[in-house]
């Protein structure tokens, strides 16, 4: 494809004429450009078919000028927020202004033109008022199926046509006219027609709500009103995140040396991430330069609709934490104007079309990870020790011989914070950028030929910390019936690292549990899985790392931790110092005083805590007598 353009290039400064506003309709203007962002997001997942999109809330709703600048978003997955912009520029390259109409309703999901991967199907509707291109109503959203080589996930493809069906800039309704060719095309080269559809015209429902939302407000104020507003809070934005940047000492911090596990294919062969943030003024440059090159499956990153991403997320989220500033700041265009990102191209994070890239979130993840942990210097009371920093995105699929269609289930799998300061992890949570729900068992159970036999806190203990890592889940899922597993999935080698003396968390597993109780291991990305009635798959997902030295833990914390069994009595003992009567589980206060003075004495300033070392082989850990 000859046409590509160069990679990662913004628009600029808008230029639309723009007026004073004064500071009482610009925050009215604000809250209601907000409301209607969550009112789009609102409408999807209450329509959506799938529970990918209605339980998972895997989706992002927003408000876009006619340039891809955002306006407002919803409150959702971050992955598909930042990268809408993008989506908007790439079906611009194949679509003229000139050429977009009232009523038509606009698909793209181009991973090398914007789009944050294949299933993320965008569905864009334009506003158009007195004659001009305002902007767009647009949401994204992981459909069930796009037409690749395997059901539902496809982490081994051999490129991009092998991992999905690619719409670039189609009009699937053409000034309110149905393109029904199109529409046959769509829905005829998928396995889900019935669930892909009904989230599609969900998707559509949305847009078109937004923009007759963003029509009232028009209506009542005068677009030059209510675009100069836009573009005032997206000044204001920018001026918030860039006085943060500024308060950061100029220089170069970098990120140890990150693993992930494998391609999908070539296995024992771990991909490196090499991460720099680069500090200048109250500009931030993130530099992958050093990473590993791109490999032959679906395990790359688009550039635009993923990694860029990942690198807004990671400092907005950073600095513009809500919870310690007086005042939210609005997400939008803003923000991505402080962030630059450095990643060659022919890397994983920036590979050559066509390359497949369907299976791109946990190097996003590690991205974010990486970045907390080269900024733990410089910013310590505001990252987290490691994350798990990964995902088990799977799909759990069968043929229905009397419908003619698929059964597909889409779950992601929870992990878990690092601790930081002040506060201990979140436990069995979707953390960083995916932010997505959990599916409930009564979803999967009554849905599909699948039963939910364990779903709770993994076995082994937290990572020791100041403040503890956070503690991944276990689930088992079981086939009734044969079918299909696939996954995307990583950090099965390389834990979650602990900082300031914490802990190093643990990494994932995931085993298929055989009808007799056999447990075989299995990598964390496979494709096209075969299960039999009674088989099941067993994910473990990661524990995150520990913050500050253990031995500065509150004794009492510490036996509330193991009477919560998130520790034991013998990890108190070792880790933080702590002596317990196995018997009473009352504190030896003289003893633990003693251990400790020993402890620090013979660790030193240096001492960093690996949990791997004191956990038996296999899991879980030997535990307390009162479990």
């Amino acid at each position: 494809m000859a046409d590509l353009p160069e990679v990662g290039v913004s628009p600029g400064p808008p230029t639309r004429k723009r007026i004073a506003v004064d500071p009482i309709t610009l925050r009215v203007l604000g809250g209601a450009f907000d409301a209607i962002a969550q009112e789009m997001a609102g409408v999807l997942f209450r329509m959506s078919y799938s529970s990918i999109i209605r339980e998972s809330e895997d989706l992002g709703a927003g408000i876009f000028d006619a340039d891809g600048r955002e306006l407002c978003e919803s409150e959702s997955t971050p992955m598909h927020i930042g990268s809408l912009p993008w989506y908007i520029r790439g079906f611009l390259r194949r679509i003229d202004k000139s050429q977009i109409k009232e009523g038509d309703v606009i698909i793209h999901n181009h991973p090398y033109l914007g789009a944050s991967h294949t299933p993320d199907i965008a569905v864009a509707v334009p506003i158009l008022w007195e004659g001009e291109l305002l902007g767009f109503t647009a949401v994204t959203a992981h459909v069930l199926d796009v037409g690749g080589s395997y059901p539902g996930i496809n982490a081994d493809a051999f490129d991009m046509y092998a991992e999905a069906k690619i719409y670039n800039g189609l009009k699937w309704y053409d000034e309110g006219v149905l393109n029904e060719d199109l529409d046959r095309m769509v829905f005829d080269n998928v396995r889900t027609e019935t669930m892909n559809r009904g989230d599609m015209n969900a998707m559509m429902a949305a847009c078109i709500l937004g923009r007759d939302r963003f029509y009232r407000l028009l209506e009542k104020h005068g677009s030059d009103t209510v675009m100069s507003s836009a573009y005032d809070w997206m000044d204001y934005s920018e001026r918030r995140l860039r006085a943060e940047i500024a308060k950061l000492p100029d220089g170069e911090y970098v990120a140890p040396t990150a693993w992930l596990d494998d391609d999908g294919r070539n296995r024992d062969v771990r991909l490196r991430v090499e991460t720099k943030i680069i500090v200048k003024g109250d500009h931030v440059t993130i530099d992958l330069t050093g990473s590993n090159a791109e490999v032959p499956t679906g395990y790359n990153v688009p550039f635009e609709g993923s990694l860029l991403v990942a690198a807004y997320f990671a400092i907005r989220t950073l600095l513009l934490d809500q919870d310690r500033l007086e005042e939210q700041v609005p997400q939008n265009d803003g923000i991505f104007r402080c962030v630059d990102v450095i990643a060659p191209k022919g890397s994983i994070f920036n590979p050559n079309f066509p390359r497949a890239c369907f299976s791109r979130f946990c190097q996003c993840q590690r991205v974010v990870d990486n970045t907390f942990v080269a900024l733990s210097g410089v910013v310590p009371d505001l990252v987290t020790a490691g994350n798990s920093a990964a995902l088990h995105f799977c799909s759990y699929a069968g043929f229905i011989p009397e419908k003619g269609e698929y059964w597909l289930y889409l779950e992601v799998n929870e992990g878990s914070y690092g601790g930081r300061k002040g506060r201990d992890a979140m436990d069995a949570v979707d953390c960083l950028m995916a932010n997505t729900r959990n599916n409930p068992i009564e979803e999967l159970d009554m849905r599909f030929p699948l039963r939910c036999e364990r779903y709770e806190l993994r076995d082994d203990p937290a990572a020791p910390g100041q403040w503890r890592g956070g503690i991944g889940i276990v689930r088992i899922n079981r086939f009734l019936e044969s079918g299909a597993y696939s996954c995307e999935g990583d950090r099965h080698s390389d834990p979650p690292r602990g900082i300031f003396g914490g802990y190093d968390g643990l990494p994932a597993k995931v085993s298929r549990l055989g009808a007799d109780g056999s447990e075989t291991e299995i990598p964390a990305k496979v494709t096209g899985y075969v299960l039999q009635p009674g088989e099941a798959i067993q994910l473990i997902e990661p524990n995150g790392g520990g913050y500050g030295n253990p031995l500065d833990r509150v004794p009492e914390m510490v036996r509330e931790d193991v009477l919560d069994d998130f520790t034991t009595i013998a990890l108190a003992r070792e880790a933080y110092g702590v002596v317990i009567d196995a018997t009473t589980l009352d504190i030896d206060q003289a003893a633990t005083a003693s251990l400790r003075e020993r402890l620090r004495a013979e660790r030193g300033d240096d001492f960093q805590g690996e949990l791997l070392t004191l956990v038996s082989t296999p899991h879980p850990m030997a535990v307390s007598p009162h479990r």
